[in-house]
């Protein structure tokens, strides 16, 4: 199978997801093997690129090297108008570009009816990864940040350990890969908000009363099958 036949659906990540190289990496690598594809406009490539430091890779960069072409960019983004100025055309992009959900740290500026007017989520990247990563797609994604570490170099379990203090969901929710590595504590808080919109990121489709990424049916199925409350 080929990673195109495995892309179930369409990411697209912002701008201040692009320019942190461990965030963008791990969602971009763990996708072939989690069912879906990441992308981003000439927009959020060149904002990225403004805000990195001169010894990272760009975003313009890891493209090239991927292999992967820009989303088409949004039209008509001031129809956003609830959405922070600066945000509307990651928004319209991220429609051009057919995503079902918007990767980004800052959820809180994107408008909630915007979001819905769009068809779009908007969601922060732990939360993103810690229901959507597969275990296959983790590792995949811990491979292949360890394989360019070489100073010092990282086993697999030492990024896994390493990455809770930015990414403490997404470590969590594959504790079973490495039940005998305990990760870092987290490196901060939480934000205030880490998912806008109505689409649910189990079932992929639009619901009401989507809370945290998980529509009630999904909630339901899920506590009923494990015996917990999600």
């Amino acid at each position: 199978m080929t990673d195109s036949e495995r892309i179930g659906f369409v990411v697209l990540l912002d701008s201040n997801v692009l320019a942190k190289p461990l965030t963008r990496t791990l969602v971009m690598a763990a996708g072939s093997l989690s069912g879906y594809g990441a992308t981003w406009s000439r927009y959020e490539e060149d904002e990225a690129n403004r805000h990195m430091c001169p010894e990272q890779s760009t975003a313009t960069i890891v493209r090239a090297l991927s292999g992967a072409e820009l989303a088409p960019s949004g039209v008509d983004a001031n129809r956003y108008g609830g959405t922070s100025t600066k945000d509307r055309q990651v928004l319209a992009d991220a429609v051009a570009a057919g995503a079902l959900f918007l990767i980004t740290e800052d959820v809180d500026d994107f408008d909630e009816g915007d979001l819905e007017a769009a068809g779009v989520a908007a969601v922060n990247p732990d939360l993103f990864l810690s229901l959507k990563a597969t275990p296959d797609g983790y590792r995949e994604a811990l491979t292949f940040v360890a394989q360019r570490f070489k100073r010092p170099e990282r086993t697999v379990a030492q990024l896994h350990v390493q990455i809770g203090r930015a990414h403490p969901l997404t470590v969590e929710s594959q504790v079973s890969l490495f039940p005998d590595d305990q990760p870092k504590p987290a490196a901060h808080n939480p934000p205030a908000e880490m998912y806008r919109g109505n689409r649910c990121l189990n079932c992929l489709q639009t619901k009401q009363d989507v809370r945290l990424g998980w529509c009630p049916e999904c909630t339901a199925h899920v506590g009923a099958n494990s015996g917990s409350k999600v």
